[in-house]
């Protein structure tokens, strides 16, 4: 199953999942009030009297923060089309494909 996603990820399915992803994103009123605070407390953070030393250790822990993130959510869509795939199989509506976890 593990070669099954990755022949989806070299096939493009990240540019796949990032746009149904952002479809729905862009259309979820929760995530669009979250961008709204996110860009306020930007401009907050902007606005802090800080040291330039003070500030590069928030921006790489704000980095690290949406990089772990970000990858979590692609895994986390991948175990969904993973599960669903399995699913599929197990219900026969698809032939099993190759499994190497």
């Amino acid at each position: 199953m593990n070669k099954l996603i990755q022949d989806l990820i070299e096939k493009g399915m990240g540019n796949f999942m990032d746009r149904s992803r952002d479809a729905l994103a862009w259309a979820d009123e929760i995530y669009l009030n979250d961008i709204k605070d996110e860009n306020e407390l930007a401009q907050r953070y902007e606005n802090l009297d800080l040291t330039k030393g003070q500030r590069q250790v928030i921006n790489d822990y704000v980095a690290c923060i949406l990089t772990s993130n970000h990858r979590y959510a692609d895994i986390s869509y991948m175990c969904g089309v993973r599960d669903t795939v399995s699913i599929l199989v197990s219900l026969g509506l698809i032939k099993s494909v190759e499994a190497d976890e």
